[in-house]
């Protein structure tokens, strides 16, 4: 699961060829079982935040805002109409 999670988020970022389905899949699975929105896109942060963790002094100001970009479309994309 986390696998196929970073792969949709580098799809996602990157050209979009179509592997982050699962992103847009798991939003209506996630409407159905009646998990908020917000806490669906909050596990894509918590991803973000365990990667900065491990990559420690590694981690720096472009990949952040990489990252900040990202969330905030994935959070666009989960709240547009299906």
């Amino acid at each position: 699961m986390l696998a196929l999670t970073i792969e949709a988020i580098f799809d996602f970022a990157g050209e979009r060829r179509g592997h982050f389905w699962p992103i847009a899949c798991d939003v209506a699975l996630h409407d159905a079982y009646g998990t908020p929105r917000e806490l669906f896109i909050a596990f894509f942060a918590v991803v973000r935040d365990t990667l900065r963790d491990l990559l420690d002094d590694e981690w720096t100001p472009e990949i952040a805002q990489a990252w900040d970009r990202v969330l905030a479309d994935i959070d666009a994309f989960a709240a547009a109409p299906a």
